[in-house]
């Protein structure tokens, strides 16, 4: 019994060292309430170079199309052998006769029909030459047969000679007389008859100017250096006047016809402009008004990035504007849309193409272009220094796809807070971190050089 009440006092000595223990160790220590910073994406504002631009999409056409259309009828007697759809025919080349036998013959009848008028024209001066100098024989006889006539007169009155010789005279006299008046008359019809000989041979040579004419279109040449895109003509095959008989596409340059919000394109005119406002121009300013922004397309057959790009000239706008999708129609121009091709790579900029086409103005040095998410409302959440957050409000002067630029409100080297705050507690605790990618896509976007 005794040993089994031998673990008693070392309870009892365990349970008063506790007891001292709790007794007399110290409070527990009170630490401050603590503040928790918020974790934040951010970028720092840097002024880029700026190439405003607006995206638009259309299809590629030719600037010119020429039909090849039958001027003169005729049996085809050549086809060129590379009168094929899709092939490209050099400017100047025949590509099509036309049996020319009928046109000939009309040539050759014009030219006679004008022999004939010139030797008639000849004929007529020497006729009246002629009728000149018989003019004046016969005035010369008619001034003998009055004095004749007057002498007999005398005569008469003197009893001399009877009367029937003084009636002789004078129809002598009136006889030649007549004949003096017709020459007279004959010379004064010639200037009528050699005008009328002059309208003659003028239509004779337009009746040979037209057979020429005819002659010549009987071979039909391509205008322009083109690709072929309709065949309609066969060798035997007659071709009756106005039938078209092939087409072709020119490969000079190349045209897109694209639509833009009319938002964005005053946008892009402020932007480029410095920001002022752009008022439509009087017509004959447009030009002017493009050279002073800078303005250019370039236009690419795929929207990833590296694809194929063509660079051109902004050409013109569309004649009206639409009202219902409240959008303009820009057309923009590729000269030499086929030069460096690369098959397998680079295709030729053709007809029908679906392609996108930027329209881009003169490069803004120095903006602040921010993305446009980062915009809430007309104001931009700021990390301050001490990293407590500011509620800034901004002006925007526009926007460009995920971009917009800030007029006034922001500084460059100001950080931005791209996280969604929720709520956005003026002076709150942040924990930034710098997203460096974010910020080199933000400057190729504003290069041109990432996706919109």
């Amino acid at each position: 019994m005794l040993r089994k009440l031998l673990f008693i006092p070392p309870l009892i000595i365990g349970a008063g060292v506790l007891a001292y223990v709790v007794k007399n160790r110290p409070a527990p220590e009170r630490m401050p309430p603590a503040e928790e910073a918020r974790a934040v994406r951010v970028i720092e504002v840097r002024p880029v170079t700026l190439i405003p631009r607006v995206r638009g999409f259309g299809t590629v056409r030719p600037d010119r199309v020429w039909n090849a259309i039958a001027q003169v009828s005729g049996k085809v007697i050549f086809v060129h052998p590379r009168l094929k759809k899709g092939e490209i025919i050099e400017a100047g080349e025949e590509i099509i006769t036309i049996a020319p036998d009928d046109y000939k013959l009309a040539v050759a009848r014009a030219e006679s029909s004008i022999r004939t008028a010139q030797a008639k024209l000849a004929e007529l001066e020497v006729t009246r030459e002629n009728t000149r100098g018989l003019l004046e024989l016969e005035k010369n006889a008619l001034g003998i047969a009055r004095k004749d006539y007057e002498r007999k007169k005398v005569l008469k009155e003197k009893g001399t000679i009877p009367a029937t010789v003084l009636e002789q005279a004078l129809r002598a006299l009136i006889s030649q007389r007549k004949l003096v008046a017709n020459l007279e008359n004959a010379l004064r019809l010639i200037p009528a008859q050699k005008k009328e000989l002059n309208e003659q041979l003028a239509s004779y040579r337009t009746q040979l100017a037209t057979a020429k004419l005819n002659l010549a279109r009987t071979h039909i040449r391509m205008p322009f250096r083109g690709r072929i895109s309709q065949v309609a003509a066969e060798v035997m095959q007659f071709a009756p006047a106005g039938r078209q008989l092939a087409a072709a596409d020119s490969i000079k340059a190349a045209e897109v016809e694209a639509q833009y919000p009319l938002s964005r394109l005053r946008a892009l005119a402020a932007l480029a402009s410095g920001h002022a406002a752009v008022t439509s121009p009087a017509p004959g300013r447009f030009r002017e008004l493009i050279r002073e922004l800078g303005l250019s397309v370039e236009i690419r057959l795929n929207d990833s990035p590296g694809g194929v790009v063509w660079k051109g000239r902004f050409a013109r706008m569309s004649d009206t504007a639409d009202p219902k999708t409240r959008t303009m129609g820009v057309i923009g121009v590729v000269d030499d849309p086929y030069a460096g091709v690369a098959p397998g790579s680079r295709p030729p900029l053709t007809k029908g193409m679906f392609v996108r086409m930027d329209v881009l103005a003169r490069p803004v040095k120095g903006a602040l272009a921010i993305p446009r998410a980062a915009v809430h409302g007309g104001k931009v959440f700021i990390a301050t220094d001490g990293n407590r957050l500011a509620v800034r409000p901004v002006t925007v002067a526009a926007g460009m796809g995920d971009l917009v630029v800030i007029r006034s409100g922001l500084k460059a080297g100001e950080k931005i807070v791209l996280s969604d705050l929720a709520p956005a507690l003026e002076g709150q605790l942040l924990k930034t971190s710098l997203d460096e990618r974010m910020m080199r896509t933000v400057a190729a976007e504003a290069a041109g050089s990432a996706a919109e």
